[in-house]
């Protein structure tokens, strides 16, 4: 198991003072069109005792509007997951000189936790997944998903809390490649989680339709828990690439509710990223 290639960004303090992001809400470019007032905003309401799981591509925070850090922790605030797996975060690089994940938890507000996991490095800083949780983080692991030639590095970030165990990772867009790396997924979980007895969940952009060959690989060792609608693009998506999985080591647990969040009341959703995001609630023994 390589474990190469990690970089968590040391240089918070000094970036709260030089690269600090407010917490105000980007305005919307005058040429953007208003949201349709016909956006059903689903039933977010939670059973009691359900853990929410999220996995949201928030593409750097810069696909359709400078700075979307705000309106993203608005809708988060408003979906309110108990953990929720991040992709596409820029580190202290030159296109985004911050530290991202963090001012994504500043602006979450107290009694969030967070970890970042660089998948390669980028223009000075880091490109990775972060997953940010509610939950008390009693431990982390980070893996390698060894490069492809020509194709770059991937990982998988791992936190573990008292109850459970949650996995982050963005898989890549060849179908060829993201087989090799789900492969490596499942070798990686019969090695460190399998007999553990722990309910472990992984989450993520898997650049891959349900019916695709790498979400076959993963079904080997997972099921699929949330819902398989359009995640992908968030303006009219089409195609299902986000799932939130569960691993088959357990059999006692009872999915209450999943949706894509097609709509909030806090924002637009189809501004924030190319990607809406998707939870499932599911109840542990």
């Amino acid at each position: 198991m390589k474990r190469s290639y990690l970089l968590i960004c040391l240089v918070a303090a000094s970036l709260s003072v030089l690269g600090c992001t407010s917490c105000k809400k980007t305005p919307k470019p005058a040429d953007e069109p208003q949201e349709e007032a016909a956006t059903v905003i689903p039933d977010y309401s939670k059973a009691p005792k359900a853990i929410r799981l999220m996995t949201y591509s928030v593409g750097v925070f810069g696909k359709y509007i400078d700075n979307s850090i705000p309106l993203v922790a608005d809708l988060l605030k408003e979906a309110q997951p108990d953990i929720v797996g991040l992709n596409e975060l820029d580190s202290c690089n030159r296109r985004h000189n911050i530290y991202q994940l963090e001012e994504l938890n500043k602006c979450l507000g107290n009694g969030w936790n967070f970890v970042f996991q660089s998948m390669y490095t980028y223009q000075g800083g880091g490109y990775g997944i972060g997953i940010e949780t509610t939950r008390k983080i009693t431990g982390t692991r980070s893996y390698d998903i060894p490069k492809t030639p020509g194709v770059r590095h991937m990982g998988v970030l791992a936190v573990e809390t008292e109850d459970f165990v949650f996995m982050s990772t963005h898989l890549n867009t060849s179908g060829s490649v993201s087989l090799t790396q789900a492969q490596l997924i499942n070798e990686y979980v019969r090695k460190d989680y399998w007999a553990g007895g722990k309910p472990v969940f992984l989450a993520g952009d898997m650049n891959s339709r349900p019916d695709a060959a790498t979400m076959a690989e993963l079904n080997k060792y997972w099921t699929v828990i949330s819902v398989k609608n359009p995640t992908f693009p968030s303006s009219n998506p089409d195609r299902c690439i986000d799932y939130v999985l569960i691993l088959n080591n357990i059999r006692d647990y009872t999915v209450v509710k999943s949706s894509v969040c097609t709509g909030f009341k806090s924002g637009d959703v189809k501004i924030a990223s190319d990607h809406v995001p998707v939870f499932v609630d599911v109840i542990l023994p």
